[in-house]
């Protein structure tokens, strides 16, 4: 009687992961067309402007299965839009309203015992290695932050960071992003409760 249960669990799961396309088109092999509505199609986890916006149980299945150390991919794609014009300069604003809105899909696995984080830079397939995927919850530094609490999940490769280290590190003049003082880390998933 497990048995079937277990396989019916596992079909319901890859049915409910992705649409064909999404599952067996890898990221190179996607059109150039790929738009917002393409990635909701296909079941892909969504974020727009950087808060989750379509996927959360796909998000959540997969949490739960790399918590048990079951291998599991996700697809994800962020959306990001240029928001209101006038929080830029005119010059500003004109130099990069054609570059918008723009869409990254990645692909995230976990094998078991590491994490890989996958994407298109400049025609180009770069993959990239995580120890660990570290969940961080709080509420923000500022009062003036248009958001009370948040949740990410963050890829690193030492898992004694604290939010605090990486958020430090990204506004130190001293950092580039994805690496703060030799922390290397990748935000994969970010959600806020807004004001």
């Amino acid at each position: 009687m497990r048995k079937p249960i277990i396989i019916l669990l596992a079909l319901i799961f890859l049915l409910t992961g992705c649409k064909e396309n999404a599952a067996t088109v890898t990221l190179d092999q996607l059109p150039s067309d790929y738009d917002l509505e393409d990635a909701k199609s296909d079941n892909c986890v969504v974020y727009e402007d950087s808060d989750i916006t379509y996927g959360q149980t796909l998000w959540d299945d997969f949490i739960t299965a790399t918590d048990k150390g079951i291998s599991a991919t996700v697809r994800l794609a962020f959306y990001f839009t240029l928001g209101d014009p006038s929080s830029y300069t005119k010059e500003c604003y004109e130099e990069i309203k054609d570059d918008y809105p723009v869409l990254y899909i990645q692909d995230l696995s976990f094998d078991g015992k590491k994490y890989v984080i996958e994407s298109i830079e400049d025609g180009q397939l770069i993959s990239k290695e995580f120890k660990y995927m570290k969940k961080y919850e709080g509420q923000p530094r500022s009062a003036t932050a248009i958001f009370s609490d948040y949740t990410y999940y963050v890829l690193v490769n030492d898992n004694t960071v604290t939010w605090e280290d990486i958020w430090d590190g990204m506004i130190s003049s001293k950092s580039s992003f994805g690496s703060v003082h030799n922390l290397v880390h990748k935000l994969v998933y970010s959600d806020y409760v807004f004001k």
